[in-house]
């Protein structure tokens, strides 16, 4: 089986045309700016780092101008994208514009799982094909897309794109379509009936890190500051609140901006207030490195940075030859970067089928999200029974409200749209990420989650 084969929209050719973005190459115009700024960490990992998404204000997340093309008034038919031998499956993804490359691992991994199902004879004996669009971070392209995808495709999975909210003129108006986004941030999408994700979340964040650092600094928690990229305040705040409701006491909080890298003020005044745990969740990992590099270069060593961003292959390279021993990550995913491999049999399927692809690859997080969607796709699809439609396979997707991608995340009630409450802890050793708790394999769950209002994540 050589896998998928993607034209300009369905799988019938390795040769990628048109608006499909498979590349992995980086022009070096760009690669200074990836690797320094890693913008993608900052919308995406802050969520899933909890098994759920603390989901942005759209208005905090649409820097494209431009009106939203009218809603369709056609619904299309309950057999969209079916025939007797395939089902066609689309995915959106912000891949180009200002952030090349971005999700472009969401693209390969969705296509390599695609490849694994069908080689293993499809669902009910009809193949899986792929449409694959990249929006270029344009919300007007974004619903042209959906759009598409709705008259053509039997659902969308696997999405990862900024600007995700541009898709509820067409979500709404077809409650039929289903959409299993790889990663929601807006929270408006969860509160239709054809959207869910492998692991969804209402607005709020898991209390399991926190705990697990208060137990291990239980006098430090009330001397906490933060800092936050000022667009993803809802994750910010969700962040914050799952602390607060542990104990953890905020005497300092600034929201900056995506492009913003020198910290050293910030430094000098957490240590002169007494910082002990510095809460860096909805920062991107560039801007981790940053911080790390400039507390370490002021001599300020806070017994605590909590970053689930600063898991990143890049980390240690950004820091150079800064202390990173500080440093703990509660992960709501699995250590991708190789480390469960032998004790995480969906990852090493994974990492197997995407090999294949593109040989060296390695995963990252938007390629556990958006394999983890697919199979959330065909567990439901396999429910609804050899005779699917659209309002079937939505029925059954509410069915299931155990979810754990064959042990890839930690469970989930994607039917219910309430995410995993499980992470795993990990901290630096000797510039090496190392498991600390649980120490060999599975997450930990002694928290629960902690729910806000709208108005407290956006506010």
């Amino acid at each position: 089986m050589t896998g998928p084969v993607v034209t300009n929209r369905v799988v019938t050719s390795r040769v990628v045309t048109s608006r499909v973005v498979t590349s992995r190459v980086v022009t070096s115009r760009h690669q200074g700016r990836r690797a320094r700024l890693r913008k993608w960490s900052t919308v995406a990992v802050v969520g899933l780092v909890a098994a759920g998404c603390s989901s942005a204000a759209h208005s905090a997340a649409t820097p494209t101008p431009g009106t939203t093309a009218a809603a369709t008034t056609t619904v299309p038919g309950d057999t969209t994208g079916i025939t007797a031998s395939s089902i066609t499956i689309g995915q959106v993804d912000t891949n180009s514009g200002p952030f090349p490359g971005g999700a472009q691992k969401s693209f390969d991994a969705l296509k390599a799982f695609v490849a694994y199902v069908d080689s293993r004879g499809g669902v009910h004996g009809r193949q899986l094909k792929l449409v694959q669009e990249d929006d270029g971070f344009n919300c007007n392209t974004y619903t042209s897309d959906m759009r598409g995808l709705d008259g053509s495709a039997f659902a969308s999975v696997g999405n990862f794109a900024l600007l995700d909210a541009c898709g509820l003129t067409v979500l709404k108006a077809d409650p039929t379509f289903p959409d299993i986004q790889g990663y929601v941030l807006d929270g408006a999408l969860l509160g239709l009936p054809n959207v869910t994700a492998p692991s969804p979340a209402p607005y709020g964040y898991p209390t399991t890190g926190a705990v697990w650092i208060k137990n291990k600094f239980p006098q430090d928690i009330t001397h906490t500051a933060s800092l936050y990229v000022a667009a993803e305040v809802a994750s910010a705040n969700g962040i914050a609140s799952a602390y607060q409701a542990e104990g953890f006491v905020y005497v300092y909080k600034r929201g900056i901006a995506i492009t913003e890298t020198n910290f050293t003020a910030d430094v000098l005044r957490m240590k002169a207030d007494g910082v002990k745990v510095v809460d860096l969740g909805a920062m991107s990992a560039g801007q981790v490195a940053d911080f790390i590099q400039e507390a370490d270069q002021q001599n300020f060593h806070p017994d605590a940075i909590v970053s689930a961003v600063a898991y990143d292959p890049s980390l240690f390279k950004l820091i150079g030859a800064a202390n990173a021993d500080d440093v703990y990550m509660p992960l709501g995913f699995p250590l991708f970067l190789g480390q469960d491999l032998p004790t995480n049999p969906e990852l090493a399927t994974m990492t197997t089928w995407m090999d294949k692809a593109h040989p060296g690859e390695v995963p990252d997080l938007y390629a556990v999200t958006a394999w983890a969607a697919g199979d959330l796709f065909v567990q439901a699809l396999d429910a609804a029974g050899p005779n699917p439609t659209r309002s079937s396979f939505l029925a059954a997707l509410d069915g299931i409200t155990h979810f754990d991608a064959n042990g890839l995340l930690p469970p989930s009630d994607p039917g219910q749209k309430q995410g995993a409450t499980c992470m795993v802890i990990v901290g630096v050793s000797g510039a090496q990420f190392v498991r600390l708790d649980p120490a060999t394999k599975g997450f930990e769950c002694d928290g629960t989650y902690n729910h806000i209002t709208a108005a407290q994540a956006t506010g």
